[in-house]
């Protein structure tokens, strides 16, 4: 892509005059926003129970599947349209989309509506690579450096609040009130934004690649749909085989396309990388399993213990803010621990290999103790550990992973896996859990131990057995080892992952 000669970094309104209050303003605002989408996804898990009293169904699962797959489909469509038409319009237009899903949600009349703007929150994930992007193109180069910083290594700060916060609202409103919120911050942030970051100058050609969005996309609603309805049709059932069928054609028209179009939504050839494999296959397992376990333990939590059930602790979405804030605290506190310890020299694969092994513990454990409050705790910790040590780790293996100038596609492939398979896991799961599954007459959906235990040895067997291929077939040769790079114009999707890892990662 040719960036125009007049857009360089730190060309903007603020280049060369320093901190301002405008731009101190702005980077708070940024950091907001990318803060909030931990909110985004945590508390549907934390509501899950509650929602789905009020809507009994066995199909949980889509709220967090189309938000991931929104987000997975549209994060590289929308970076390619800021390069055509600018950062932060894209960036605004995105986050109003969001706040207009979050709406949605709040006035919802059935879950299938639920489910619609739950997918029009999807897209904000793409704020991920935008703002760090906005930041490089508009601040001057030291303030930048600092401002992008924050907004990527300040994520995760909210979790350690936001179950207070999400128990409290839906205890003082119901579940419908976490979604209020989540609107008048989304609103709330895009006024901000709008009067305190200055728009950026560059610009480049791109051809977003919509038509391989949209086969990405239906390919993967045709297969998951068959999985998920297939328990209460039958798995040969016509119209489930048809779904099947349906989503695998598109799927391989997919395939066909990133071969024969100049910019494809996913460069496949990129795969041949041993690192790059490695990467974005352990860092989707993680993020995937996380999108899952992580709505189980509420449910373990929340659920009243019945008659033949030997879990269910009744707790109330305020009071589970006490196994979820510790498991919170857990994750902050080893994302940083892997930064430390990434600056002075240590291989992120380390720490991914750890997170993986914790997942495995954590999950197995879970499978078996979680009748008390200190079982639930105890695990909650281990795969809040888990996730903090995957998720610091992926940025680092990202760098390595990236020869001088692929840090677009090689960033942007990665987010787009992890997404993706976050998107598929949960309906995965809750088919899994579906013959377990008994409709209550008050309302609700309570599912057997046996359901969980299965769900939970899955996740392990997945984690064990990702972590022995990517150990063993995708080990690292030492030679082979990519240098850090220095890279001129990172393009929108590289720009999260990128500055994440210079902002904790040294060279190789």
């Amino acid at each position: 892509m040719t960036a125009t000669p007049h857009a360089a970094n730190g060309s903007g309104p603020a280049a060369g005059r320093g901190w301002t209050a405008r731009l101190i303003w702005s980077t708070v605002f940024l950091a907001m926003v990318l803060e909030a989408l931990g909110l985004g996804a945590s508390m549907v898990a934390i509501g899950l129970p509650s929602i789905l009293k009020e809507f009994p169904t066995t199909q949980g699962g889509w709220l967090t599947t189309v938000y991931f797959l929104a987000g997975a489909v549209c994060a590289p469509l929308l970076g390619k349209a800021a390069d055509l038409y600018g950062k932060r319009r894209v960036l605004l237009v995105t986050m109003f989309v969001s706040g207009i899903g979050a709406v949605v949600c709040a006035l919802a009349p059935s879950f299938a509506v639920m489910v619609v703007g739950r997918t029009l929150q999807g897209p904000i994930l793409a704020t991920i690579s935008l703002i760090p992007s906005l930041i490089r193109d508009v601040y001057p180069p030291r303030q930048a450096a600092f401002a992008a910083s924050i907004t990527i290594t300040g994520m995760g700060a909210l979790s350690l609040f936001s179950p207070l916060l999400i128990g409290w609202l839906i205890e003082a409103v119901g579940f419908r009130g976490m979604f209020w919120f989540d609107a008048v911050w989304t609103f709330g942030l895009c006024a901000a934004i709008g009067l305190t970051t200055p728009e950026s100058t560059l610009r480049r050609t791109a051809r977003p690649d919509v038509l391989g969005a949209a086969l990405l996309a239906a390919g993967v609603l045709g297969v998951l749909l068959y999985v998920s309805w297939s328990n209460s049709w039958g798995w040969g059932a016509a119209r489930g085989l048809a779904l099947l069928a349906g989503g695998a054609v598109l799927l391989a028209l997919f395939f066909w396309r990133t071969r024969r179009t100049p910019e494809p939504i996913v460069n496949l050839s990129l795969f041949r990388r041993k690192q790059l494999l490695y990467v974005s296959v352990a860092g989707a397992t993680a993020y995937a399993i996380s999108a899952s376990v992580f709505q189980v333990i509420p449910m373990l939590a929340m659920t009243p213990r019945v008659a033949g059930h030997t879990y269910g602790l009744g707790l109330s979405t305020l009071g589970y803010a006490s196994i979820e804030t510790p498991k919170a605290l857990a994750t902050v506190a080893c994302g940083m621990l892997v930064g430390l310890l990434a600056a002075r020299g240590r291989n992120p694969r380390v720490f991914m290999t750890l997170g993986l092994l914790a997942w495995a513990v954590g999950t197995t454990l879970l499978a078996y103790r979680n009748g008390s409050f200190g079982d639930l705790l105890v695990c909650s910790l281990i795969v809040g550990v888990g996730g903090g040590l995957t998720t610091a780790a992926v940025p680092g293996l990202v760098m390595r992973a990236t020869p001088v100038g692929d840090q677009g596609s090689t960033a942007g492939t990665v987010q787009l896996t992890q997404t993706g398979f976050s998107a598929v896991l949960p309906v995965v799961m809750f088919a899994v859990l579906a013959p377990y599954a008994t409709l209550m007459p008050g309302g609700g959906v309570v599912y057997a131990e046996e359901g969980f235990r299965d769900w939970l040895l899955i996740s392990t067997a997945l984690a064990l057995g990702v972590l022995l291929v990517v150990v063993s077939l995708l080990r690292e040769s030492p030679d082979r080892a990519v240098e850090e790079f220095t890279v001129d114009e990172p393009t929108p999707a590289a720009d999260g992952a990128v500055t994440a890892a210079r902002a904790g990662t040294p060279k190789p």
